[in-house]
């Protein structure tokens, strides 16, 4: 390194200094020559210890976006499996009761299955992960979380109200997850 070069390394490092630290430099200065030299090593060293703490910073906040990234596809898997859950259990409830099912023990079963699938235990599971759903029948029709699939034309209903919710939607944080599919409500004129 040129002593130029050197000079203007120096001249950005107390550019970089508070008025305590500059003080502090100004001491140093006027002692003897190998106060001086420590005092250069020193700015120098606190110009590498700021560039590597922007660094970590900077790594920090990466790992961050990775682990959000990677949460989020763990939770897109667990609502494939909530939906597979819920269209299960809807089957269910749609078998006929008085046919060549009633089997008692196929009842039993059934209804065993049915008694397992209770909505709370689900909605645990997602708070736990920080998801919720986004569209409950009676909600007002909200475009950013709501996809509609069907419509409907009832007088007796407020208009862009859900009546239907054909497929749950979710949010994570505040980020939508997946549109909920919604049967709403729309009067025509």
């Amino acid at each position: 390194m040129t002593r130029e070069a050197f000079k203007e390394h120096i001249c950005s490092q107390i550019d970089m200094m508070d008025d305590s630290e500059l003080e502090e430099f100004a001491s140093f200065i006027q002692d003897d020559s190998e106060d001086k030299n420590v005092a250069e090593e020193l700015i120098g060293i606190k110009g590498e210890f700021k560039k590597l703490t922007k660094l970590v910073q900077s790594m920090e906040d990466k790992i961050e976006r990775v682990e959000r990234t990677h949460k989020e596809e763990e939770i897109r898997e667990f609502i494939s499996f909530d939906n597979f859950l819920k269209n299960s259990k809807d089957a269910i409830d749609s078998l006929p009761k008085a046919s060549i099912f009633s089997i008692s023990k196929t009842n039993k079963s059934i209804e065993a299955l049915q008694s397992g699938f209770t909505t709370t235990q689900y909605d645990n599971i997602l708070n736990t992960l920080g998801v919720s759903r986004c569209a409950n029948i009676g909600d007002k029709f909200d475009a950013s979380l709501h996809e509609v699939v069907e419509m409907i034309d009832d007088r007796d209903i407020e208009d862009e109200t859900i009546v239907e919710v054909l497929e749950d939607g979710f949010i994570y944080g505040e980020k939508i997850i997946n549109y909920a599919k919604v049967k709403v409500n729309r009067w025509t004129l």
